[in-house]
């Protein structure tokens, strides 16, 4: 059985959305220090949901797709849609059953990274008192 399917594989060799971002609206970045990958993410949001997402960073095969398919998927999403987003979602936009514990950090980087973005932004436009 091959690790990688052939949509990881695709994704890895032309990934999706791939790039910087001017002046996005929400920003945050993620590093899995067991094996090196780091991610930058990037939205653009109007009417309060995701117009527009894009990341950058180097990773595995499995990273780089995964950053690749959670840009695609929040497009047209809510805030509160992004917040509800799972790893098991990774999994299944992703089509994979079954990985080892260390190669699931490999998919739940860029989530992790959203969720960070997601709290900045929550942190910023609602002060602690």
């Amino acid at each position: 059985m091959d690790l990688y399917g052939e949509q990881i594989v695709d994704l890895a060799k032309h990934p999706l959305n791939k790039g910087a971002m001017k002046k996005p609206d929400l920003s945050a970045s993620g590093v899995n220090t067991t094996c090196g990958d780091h991610v930058r993410l990037y939205l653009r949001v109007k009417n309060g949901k995701v117009v527009e997402a894009t990341w950058e960073g180097d990773g595995c095969a499995i990273s780089t797709a995964a950053a690749s398919v959670l840009t695609e998927e929040v497009k047209g999403k809510s805030m509160k849609q992004l917040g509800l987003l799972c790893t098991k979602d990774l999994f299944e936009w992703l089509e994979i059953s079954d990985l080892g514990p260390a190669r699931v950090k490999c998919v739940t980087l860029c989530l992790e990274t959203l969720k960070s973005a997601l709290l900045g932004k929550l942190g910023s436009s609602h002060p602690q008192r």
